[in-house]
């Protein structure tokens, strides 16, 4: 089966190189490649599928994709699926060949014996079928519509299918849940819908609320046989049963009764079960399944044919976290989904889990008795360790700003929203890659004193969902560093941290707007001047003297026009950067989710004249190169906290992050906008020649020819054209 064509790349710049300047660029992403050495998943997978020729189809959910494994496991490509990131709401639909086709958070992927491959697409409501020749169609369903009515394709509607199985004669099974029951539907090869069993469980699970329990009946996990046969593993009432044609149900192993839960091995009537996480069948007809124990660590039990339950191995050194078991790869401590390769292996997904968030995804080989090896994804290394290069550590660094002696800052935020999590500090990184932190032994600074907790530790933590701009960073030319904490502006020198500005008073005010009173964005210019953007739509400028001014937008009056002073307006500011004549750039837009205006780039001049750069503030967030006036931008996400950084080189190029999107955009003098670094839709990393492939860029610096990039978890640079 011939692997569909990715979306076409920006062409190559010649002579110039991407690389790592400190840190371990590995994590998540959606990267294909060499399994072992490119590869790299969203951490957010769902459910896997062997085919006869020994191909893993694997359901991308994060990356709203459909990907394969190779039968050598040397290969990650992608089977359908592509396009930007999904919208927040509403659907993310297309059929059509390989990339050109668009899921929604599709959760698990079932195969037949001719090489399709059917495709629970569970954010849009539908089942999609990709040919061997890589073609999608819909089977059923309608695009985001949740409903259970039967019928006809184009009639018939289905709601959150969860999990699928195919069957010989082509019939595709789906299972759905809700507060009421959790039925498993039915789907004819010509896409006729029906309901095989209108509620699969006898029990509701409970769900622990503020104001007591809630029930929901979880949908039960499909798989079929080699005969066709329908199983079903129960996370309700912990059981497996079957099905015959007609939605009759047979009890395989454990006892539908209540308050049943346990992890006991034995005879079918004996065994017990937790909830389950995944199963799936050997290519001798043995069921197995993926879920916790009595600790709530994972395990791989295998049923025989009579019901009969045993243990095969258990996750080993696992701690819990939050809540959640955690432990090193190849622990199967944080196991997720599970396949039986043809040799009898166990191909498993495992994630990196460290300080309230997920890190990476990792696709595993087990042995029946429990031995791993790592198949495909490099596992992330974060971490606070200062050292040279490679062996330092970072935790999501952020914000850049260079040093007048040359030594790059870098804010290394840590999980943005897990606060008391993470590093929460200022690292510096020479030119030769030496990482060093702030108020710690043999660095720069080795003890901050003053406000150093306000300054180090990661802005707006009171700030709402809308937390953007984890503690942005400037310096001027006297080396003084500037940064933000909530309302407040702070300065150090010589390692001491002062209040600069406290912005408190004249961002509280009567006029109700959704964003916090948050600055967001601070420079410098080359007098001493210190401008701080705020979230509610006003740049403020501190001049030498300390004297604090409104120099451009009005507070919470939001909305795009230009002009001069206060009569401009802005729709909730970013961060900022200076040219060597002391023009600001603004990124803008950060709320163009609610106020519908587009997101776009903002010149201020010395005087105070504001002017759009580039972008159009009546097109919605998107990507699109071109002249200045009709170029796209996407400069944030309310999911994730990340924003658009931006630097101005001495050519007066001045380029910007997008985190969405994982490339950097370069606005040239005349205008023009283009793709400097990475590729659209790709995330990783590639290093060599441009474009490469970056994941996720937060905060960009640039000096003479070189050009700096924050990303999880390194500092990379880019030598210029």
């Amino acid at each position: 089966m011939e692997t569909p064509a990715p979306p076409p790349s920006p062409p190559a710049v010649p002579a110039t190189a991407l690389s790592v300047l400190a840190g371990d660029p590995n994590g998540d992403g959606n990267q294909d490649g060499a399994a072992l050495s490119e590869a790299r998943f969203n951490v957010d997978m769902g459910g896997m599928a062997v085919t006869t020729s020994g191909d893993v189809v694997i359901a991308d959910t994060g990356n709203h994709r459909i990907r394969k494994l190779s039968a050598t496991q040397d290969q990650i490509s992608t089977l359908a699926g592509g396009g930007g990131p999904a919208p927040e709401v509403g659907v993310n639909f297309a059929d059509g060949n390989g990339p050109d086709a668009r899921f929604r958070r599709p959760m698990a992927v079932a195969v037949d014996g001719a090489g399709n491959t059917y495709v629970a697409d569970t954010g849009n409501n539908l089942v999609r079928k990709i040919s061997a020749a890589g073609k999608v169609t819909t089977l059923a369903g309608k695009p985001g519509v949740c409903g259970n009515q039967d019928g006809p394709t184009g009639i018939a509607t289905l709601c959150n299918p969860s999990s699928i199985a195919v069957d010989k004669a082509g019939n595709v099974f789906v299972a759905q849940g809700n507060s009421a029951a959790n039925a498993i539907r039915k789907i004819t090869a010509a896409g006729e819908v029906s309901t095989l069993v209108s509620k699969a469980s006898l029990y509701a699970t409970a769900r622990p609320g503020p104001w007591g329990p809630t029930y929901y009946y979880d949908p039960v996990l499909l798989g079929t046989d080699s005969t066709g046969t329908l199983y079903a593993a129960d996370p309700n009432d912990h059981v497996i049963r079957k099905y015959t044609a007609d939605g009759q149900a047979t009890l395989v192993s454990g006892n539908a009764t209540q308050s049943n839960e346990g992890d006991s091995d034995g005879t079918a009537s004996a065994a017990q079960f937790r909830t389950f996480r995944a199963m799936a069948f050997d290519a001798a007809d043995r069921l197995h399944v993926l879920g916790p124990d009595n600790t709530g660590y994972p395990t791989i039990r295998r049923i025989a044919s009579d019901g009969a339950v045993t243990t095969l191995f258990r996750a080993k050194s696992c701690t819990t976290q939050t809540g959640l078991a955690v432990g090193a790869p190849g622990t199967l401590c944080t196991a997720a989904q599970l396949a039986v390769k043809a040799s009898g292996e166990f191909l498993v997904t495992e994630y990196g889990y460290h300080d309230g968030s997920y890190r990476y995804a990792q696709l595993r080989s087990y042995t029946p008795q429990g031995t791993s090896t790592m198949v495909a994804g490099r596992p992330s290394a974060e971490g606070s360790e200062d050292g040279q290069g490679s062996s330092a550590r970072f935790d999501r660094p952020g914000a850049l700003a260079f040093n007048p002696s040359g030594s790059l800052y870098v804010r290394d935020n840590g999980n943005m929203w897990t606060r008391d999590k993470g590093n929460n500090t200022i690292r510096t990184v020479q030119a030769d890659g030496l990482v060093r932190t702030l108020g710690k032994p043999g660095g720069h600074c080795t003890a901050v004193t003053g406000m150093a907790s306000e300054f180090l530790a990661l802005s707006g933590p009171t700030s709402g969902y809308l937390r953007y701009n984890g503690g942005p960073l400037a310096t001027d030319s006297a080396g003084n560093l500037y940064t933000v904490h909530e309302t407040l502006v702070l300065k150090m020198r010589n390692c001491e941290v002062t209040l600069l500005a406290d912005l408190t008073s004249l961002l509280t005010t009567s006029t109700y707007i959704f964003m916090g009173n948050n600055a967001s964005g601070i420079a410098a210019d080359s007098k001493g001047n210190v401008y701080v953007s705020t979230l509610k739509g006003a740049i403020f400028k501190i001049d030498t003297n300390g004297a604090l001014t409104l120099f451009a937008g009005t507070v919470a009056t939001i909305g795009h026009v230009d002009g001069q002073g206060a009569a401009a307006q802005f729709a909730a500011p970013g961060y900022m950067t200076i040219d060597a004549a002391d023009n600001l750039y603004v990124v803008d837009g950060l709320s163009a989710v609610n106020v519908k205006v587009g997101p776009t780039i903002r010149k201020i001049t010395p005087a105070g004249m504001v002017s759009t750069l580039a972008g159009n503030p009546n097109t919605a967030a998107g990507y699109a190169d071109g002249p200045a006036a009709t170029a796209q931008f996407t400069v944030g996400s309310t999911s994730s906290g990340e924003t658009a950084s931006l630097a101005v080189d001495s050519k007066g190029n001045v380029y910007v992050t997008d985190p969405v999107n994982s490339v950097i955009r370069k606005i040239a003098p005349d205008g023009q906008v283009s793709t400097l670094v990475g590729q659209l839709w790709k995330n990783g990393f590639a290093a060599g020649d441009l474009p490469g492939i970056i994941n996720r860029p937060a905060g960009i610096a640039v000096r003479n020819s070189m050009m700096y990039i924050s990303m999880p978890n390194a500092v990379v640079q880019v030598q210029l054209p």
